[in-house]
């Protein structure tokens, strides 16, 4: 006879105390992030997850009784439109009425009484991956199934849910339409719904509406259904029903509030929502996005919402923020907030931008990005250099100094650089991470704010050109010629978002350019490769192809120019130093070569030295128009004459400063 000798899983024989906890770290996954910059918004927990739990508990019978007997494991709650059933109720199949859906709780119920008194983290989701983007809910009231067969479920819901109040963590509603979330913020703002002290444990409240185009229209839509005039969340701030305006403290724990495309009476908000109790008052991120303007609050009512957060260490705002209507002013006492440290600006207005950052005081702020939203709806670019002028000397309207790079020649670009790294102040000064996404300026902007910020230690760039060569050392006039100034000397780490494999070659120009002047090496250093996306081409989306993560020295294959270059070996340039060093970049960079060193020791007249800074950032942000990198290549020739005279004084001067580049490959 065979005898089948069993033996016992090794996993089994933990005790039931680990087993449990790595049940638990097996389903409340976290979130997993990276660098994408298009990930927007992350829910507090993985969804996905939500299922492990009855996986675990089905394998066999020990782990069942521990997964039933651990209440965290079923914390979180999940509704979807994966719960709404549609049955076939009559006869005839082509009929649309021959149909009904129903919502099945079961498992919502099921999670409920199994998380016993454990804290609930929520997340109802009712995106529709069906929808055509189209809402025609003019006439269409918000209870109306046959408008909306999915908001009529949100009650049902919120039933179920009302009765655990006490227990909630985290609440977060999404929704592609406005109709769920008005259901929605209707049913949490009703008071008389409200079970004993509302909703004491809650930390974030997450209210979205996932649709980034609506932000950019002067007008709410759908119109008839733009205003919500009741109290903000007064079932969750337990407001009693015959005395709303009672002062109380609603939320001690809320630390995130997120509304994104979902707006409410802004004045009732930041009194009795956030400002009950001001002085307990522990909200640490807040996030205001795609509002249109007829829906955005008013500068006095932005103000009173970020008065009343007075903890605040994250802020974003993205096609939001104030209405600067007319008669709006630069306040002489912003809004303090001391304890900031991380600033997200998606702007449509560079003016609004700017005039939003001067009404708030954040001088401990490290982190900020800032991002050009119009280049999603619009391919069109816009001047951001006042913005990157304010934050860089803290003036709305920086006199005597020009930047629109037109107007200054070689010393007076340097000089004025020189006098705002010294003397003025920037609003920021111990920024040690900054994005900058579509922020498009010629390079004076972008060399006065690098300059302001000499703690510097990460920098991201999409779709930003003429930002990188900022970065490089700064030879002041009348100085010796062995002296450079180089901005950034904390940086460690350069991400860069890019469709241009030039930007490559201009990257690497600039780090040797650093390390040569004794600038430490950038250690880290990630390169995005985009292309354009056909069904993206109109509104400016790009997509990611290649991601080059290299370290603290670039290398790259030999690359020949299609075009016929008039500066190529055998011509003018025959010096075989010069051309040993000229070919080893392509034309962008020795547009930055002569930048940098030619004007403060060549006798280049004002105008030429203009124009040159004029067609360095044409050609660094339009690298793609082939026939305006053939004119400007024209253009350079009568401008290097003057070059070609004193090459050899250059040459004399590179191999004294540590040479102008280092020699590379030579194409054959």
């Amino acid at each position: 006879m065979n005898y089948q000798i069993h033996h016992p899983c090794h996993i089994n024989v933990l005790p039931v105390e680990i087993l449990s906890y790595i049940f638990t770290l097996a389903t409340h996954d976290v979130v997993s992030t990276n660098n994408d910059y298009k990930r927007r918004y992350e829910v507090p927990f993985n969804p996905e997850s939500v299922t492990m739990p009855t996986v675990l508990a089905s394998v066999h019978r020990h782990w069942r009784n521990i997964a039933l007997s651990t209440s965290t494991l079923w914390s979180s709650l999940v509704m979807s439109l994966g719960q709404v059933v549609r049955v076939k109720a009559g006869t005839n199949v082509d009929d649309e009425h021959a149909y009904t859906t129903f919502l099945d709780v079961q498992r919502l119920a099921a999670h409920i009484a199994r998380s016993r008194n454990s804290s609930v983290d929520i997340l109802i989701d009712t995106r529709d991956p069906e929808w055509d983007f189209e809402e025609d809910e003019e006439e269409c009231s918000t209870h109306n199934a046959t408008c909306f067969p999915y908001a009529t479920f949100i009650p049902q819901i919120l039933d179920l849910l009302f009765p655990q109040m006490h227990r909630w963590r985290s609440l977060t509603v999404l929704s592609d339409t406005w109709a769920p979330l008005r259901v929605a913020l209707e049913r949490l703002s009703m008071p008389t719904l409200t079970k004993g002290s509302g909703a004491p444990h809650l930390e974030s409240l997450i209210l979205m509406r996932c649709n980034e185009f609506l932000g950019h229209l002067d007008t709410f839509s759908p119109h008839s259904q733009h205003m919500f005039d009741g109290i903000p969340f007064a079932a969750l701030t337990a407001a009693p029903h015959h005395d709303l305006s009672a002062q109380s403290h609603p939320l001690p724990k809320l630390r995130n509030l997120t509304l994104v495309g979902v707006h409410m009476n802004w004045m009732h908000f930041s009194r009795y929502t956030l400002g009950a109790a001001l002085n307990k008052s522990c909200i640490q991120s807040l996030e205001l996005s795609q509002h249109c303007r007829e829906v955005r609050p008013t500068f006095d009512e932005f103000t009173g919402i970020i008065k009343a957060c007075p903890l605040l260490r994250k802020l974003v705002i993205r096609v939001s923020g104030p209405r600067f209507d007319a008669g709006v002013q630069r306040s002489d006492r912003p809004v303090s907030l001391p304890l900031l440290e991380e600033i997200h600006l998606g702007y449509t207005n560079v003016e609004d931008a700017a005039m939003l950052l001067s009404h708030i005081h954040a001088p401990n702020l490290i982190i900020l990005s800032i991002e050009d939203a119009n280049h999603i709806v619009s391919p069109d670019d816009e001047d951001s250099g006042p913005l990157l002028t304010y934050l860089a000397t803290g003036f709305l309207d920086l006199c005597g100094v020009s930047t629109d790079g037109s107007s200054h020649g070689p010393y007076s670009y340097y000089s004025a650089k020189d006098s705002v790294a010294r003397t003025i102040k920037t609003p920021f000064p111990h920024l040690e991470r900054l994005s900058l996404n579509s922020v498009i300026a010629c390079m004076i902007p972008f060399s006065f704010l690098i300059a302001a910020i000499p703690k510097l230690r990460h920098l991201s760039l999409c779709r930003t050109p003429n930002a990188l060569a900022a970065l490089l050392p700064i030879q002041t006039p009348f100085a010796d010629a062995c002296t450079r100034i180089i901005p950034c000397r904390a940086l460690e780490s350069i991400e860069i978002f890019c469709a241009e494999e030039q930007t490559k070659h201009i990257l690497d120009f600039v780090l040797r350019e650093r390390e040569q002047s004794g600038a430490p090496r950038v250690c880290n250093i990630n390169i995005h490769l985009e292309v354009c996306s056909a069904d993206a081409s109109e509104i400016g989306g790009y997509q990611a192809v290649e991601d080059d993560v290299v370290g603290n020295l670039i290398t790259y294959g030999e690359c020949v120019s299609d075009e016929e270059d008039p500066f190529a070996p055998g011509g003018v340039f025959n010096d075989p130093d010069f051309d040993e060093a000229y070919l080893s970049y392509p034309l962008g960079s020795i547009l930055l070569v002569a930048r940098t060193y030619l004007w403060p020791h060549v006798n280049m007249s004002r105008t030429k030295a203009s124009r040159i800074t004029q067609i360095a950032s044409q050609i660094l942000t339009t690298r793609g128009n082939q026939e305006t990198r053939t004119g400007s290549t024209s253009l350079m020739s009568g401008i290097f004459t003057d070059v070609i005279r004193v090459r050899g004084l250059m040459i004399r001067q590179a191999r004294s400063i540590r040479q102008i580049t280092q020699p590379g490959r030579r194409v054959k």
